[in-house]
């Protein structure tokens, strides 16, 4: 092999080689698991992610109320959403009459997997799975 045809193949590899990836995106709808003090608990994301900022929702089954009553689905918009490399944060606030609670997300991502920990409401912090759906 000769000399010019040895630097075209380095400079052609050393180009690939430093050719941005595209960054991944959290935006999608997610099936997200946990464990609660109360057995298994399931909420779908929808989110959108331009550059940094996240935005969505969550959906969550809400359990009745004790005597009956209440629970079904709660849908709430996520705050404070941000998303840097393959980290992500965000929460959301759930009101019940004259009460309310915030729980906060973070985790990190890799393609169509998520993990991480929720943090806030009773019991103290507790992780979560994901999957995005297709």
């Amino acid at each position: 092999m000769n000399f010019r045809a040895l630097l075209v193949s380095a400079l052609t590899l050393a180009s690939l080689s430093a050719a941005p990836v595209a960054a991944q995106s959290l935006t999608g709808t997610w099936e997200i698991a946990s464990e609660t003090q109360r057995g298994p608990q399931t909420m779908t994301f929808v989110l959108s992610q331009e550059g940094m900022a996240l935005t969505g929702t969550v959906t969550l089954a809400m359990g009745g109320r004790r005597g009956g009553g209440g629970g079904g689905a709660q849908t709430l918009e996520i705050s404070d959403g941000m998303v840097h490399g393959d980290e992500f944060s965000f929460g959301f606030t759930m009101t019940f009459g004259d009460n309310s609670i915030t729980q906060s997300f973070s985790g990190t991502f890799e393609g169509d997997s998520m993990q991480g920990n929720i943090e806030g409401g009773r019991g103290g912090g507790r992780p979560f799975t994901g999957t995005r759906g297709g």
